[in-house]
């Protein structure tokens, strides 16, 4: 049962005082009742507690300063004060690892990221000097059949022109007819052998599909790996103090001033 007192002191004499009970506004806690371990009045007494064993509190609490629950009470506080003391003292010093910690993490993931650009940048300027190799070549072997397939057409064009001129006289275009049928014969298997070498290649960049699968996911790169370093044992030990320390804070004889 809960004790039923104000923190409102009344002096009744020079040596003796009581707390006000909060049931019954009016009344002193002067009774103790031991079967509920609480303190009551005359009121509280000849109700809830009418059945139980109480006593009379100046008279228990003559000598409980000096009696073994209030060294004992006393001790517990001192040892819990120290022990909260140096549990703030571990919490301070965590607080600046988990800084420490984050500050080199986040070193950690820049490091990453410029080891990404650069294999990024290494990875696409290859591509980049691939695709540049593969069209030079093309490119190239593409200009030179050009060049032969403009001089094949140039030379179709001045016999054209040699033809067009001896159409007056057909001594002279019967002659330059034979001569011009046979170099047309074979500018057409030259031009033939151009077809054939006439190639190039089609380049497309394919994206690889792991990378691509690593850019879609949103947890992809790293990840965070959590571990929970449990340190503060102590705060067990601590709590069972506190513990002890309530208890003996509901006996009305700790609080009771002589």
């Amino acid at each position: 049962m809960p004790p039923s007192y104000s923190t409102t002191i009344t002096t009744i004499s020079d040596t003796v005082r009581f707390l006000k009970c909060l049931d019954h506004p009016g009344e002193k806690l002067k009774l103790f009742c031991d079967t509920h371990d609480t303190a009551c009045c005359t009121v509280c007494h000849l109700g809830q507690h009418k059945q139980c064993t109480v006593l009379y509190i100046p008279e228990v609490a003559k000598n409980y300063k000096t009696g073994p629950e209030y060294i004992q009470l006393t001790g517990d506080l001192k040892k819990a004060q120290q022990l909260a003391a140096k549990t703030s003292n571990e919490i301070e010093e965590i607080i600046k690892k988990v800084v420490k910690l984050k500050t080199e993490e986040t070193a950690t993931l820049e490091e990453y990221r410029v080891e990404l650009k650069k294999y990024v940048d290494k990875r696409i300027d290859g591509l980049t000097s691939e695709l540049k190799q593969i069209h030079d070549k093309d490119v190239v072997l593409l200009n030179e059949q050009l060049i032969k397939s403009k001089k094949i057409e140039s030379n179709i064009a001045i016999k054209q022109s040699k033809l067009e001129a001896f159409e007056e006289t057909p001594h002279d275009l019967f002659t330059e007819s034979k001569h011009t049928r046979n170099i047309v014969q074979q500018l057409q298997v030259d031009l033939a052998g151009i077809t054939a070498k006439t190639e190039y290649q089609v380049f497309s960049v394919k994206k690889d599909p792991l990378m691509l699968s690593v850019l879609e996911n949103e947890a992809g790169l790293a990840t965070i790996e959590l571990k929970t370093v449990r340190t503060m044992a102590r705060m067990c030990i601590l709590f069972m103090y506190l513990l002890s320390v309530h208890m003996y804070a509901h006996r009305y004889v700790a609080n009771y001033i002589l």
